[in-house]
């Protein structure tokens, strides 16, 4: 097979701003150049990648397909070149991690914070999605890592290090919602909730918790960003579901009022995972700063 690497670049430029003459901008080449360069890899495929239409140019069913392959061959070629160029040197580079808002701000920030004192030539990269989607940034060599809480589920060979365990709590502004009635965990569907997304591990454990008390949570609101859940239950929005340390690290925690229950809510584990093929030196070096912090514990 004769492969030219500088089409399925361009083919990727192509995909991403769904524009040629976006694509002949940031490549500083023609436009007749790249339609030309579009064409020869379509006879090659014989398939057909894009339709043209008034706004620019959209992907076939087959270029979404072929999509996720090179993408991902590039992002592995991309990773070897920094594997490479970080061997003996940790001057420079960068550590991509996907990681929930509410664990990035009250847990890694930290240990970011120590290793830049160190390696003040490394950069990050901190990307806040779903966890399955992060997953999947993850198979596709788009991240480094992910620290998240468990489970966390992948179809690749991943590495998996528990790195700390989290409790969990209910908590609600009493100056903002008047008194609040709840016992037992059931009496949390009396009123509005504030929870994590569907999608996030920590909601997965808590609906798994509710089903075993039989009872299922209904939100007013979900948020992807532990950020906006805090907003919301400042303003009284509902009842919001947090990590305690959340809770404990905030400068007006006193507006919060958490609620204790006769079962204690599931805790979680905060989990580092990661494909140990094509790692970086320096995102070796980091896993280890986070790993030797929970050896010392």
């Amino acid at each position: 097979m004769n492969t030219d690497y500088n089409l399925y670049r361009i083919f990727l430029y192509l995909f991403e701003e769904k524009s040629i003459s976006k694509t002949a901008a940031k490549l500083y080449v023609s436009q007749p150049a790249i339609s030309y360069s579009l064409k020869e890899l379509e006879n090659q495929l014989g398939y057909t990648l894009f339709y043209r239409n008034s706004k620019g140019i959209e992907p076939t069913l087959e270029a979404k397909e072929l999509y996720s392959y090179i993408s991902t061959a590039f992002n592995i070629l991309h990773d070897a070149e920094e594997h490479i160029k970080n061997l003996n040197s940790l001057n420079i580079g960068c550590i991509r991690i996907g990681t929930p808002s509410h664990i990035g701000v009250f847990y890694l920030s930290n240990f970011i914070s120590d290793f830049r004192k160190i390696y003040p030539g490394i950069r990050f990269e901190i990307v806040c999605k779903s966890t399955s989607d992060m997953v999947e940034m993850l198979e596709t060599r788009k991240l480094d890592l992910i620290v998240d809480t468990l489970p966390i589920n992948s179809k690749k060979d991943v590495k998996k290090v528990t790195l700390a365990k989290l409790q969990n709590c209910f908590a609600y502004n009493k100056k903002a919602m008047g008194d609040v009635s709840v016992k037992k965990v059931e009496d949390l569907k009396n009123y509005p909730l504030v929870l994590p997304s569907a999608t996030s591990s920590i909601r997965l454990k808590l609906d798994e918790y509710m089903e075993s008390h039989n009872t299922k949570l209904v939100p007013v609101l979900e948020s992807w960003t532990t950020e906006i859940m805090l907003e919301m239950v400042r303003e009284g929005v509902g009842i919001g579901y947090f990590v305690k340390n959340v809770i404990d690290t905030q400068s007006d925690q006193d507006q919060f009022e958490v609620i204790t229950f006769e079962d204690e809510l599931p805790a979680v584990d905060v989990c580092c995972v990661y494909i140990e093929d094509f790692l970086t030196t320096a995102t070796h070096k980091f896993i280890e700063l986070l790993t030797n912090h929970t050896s010392e514990e």
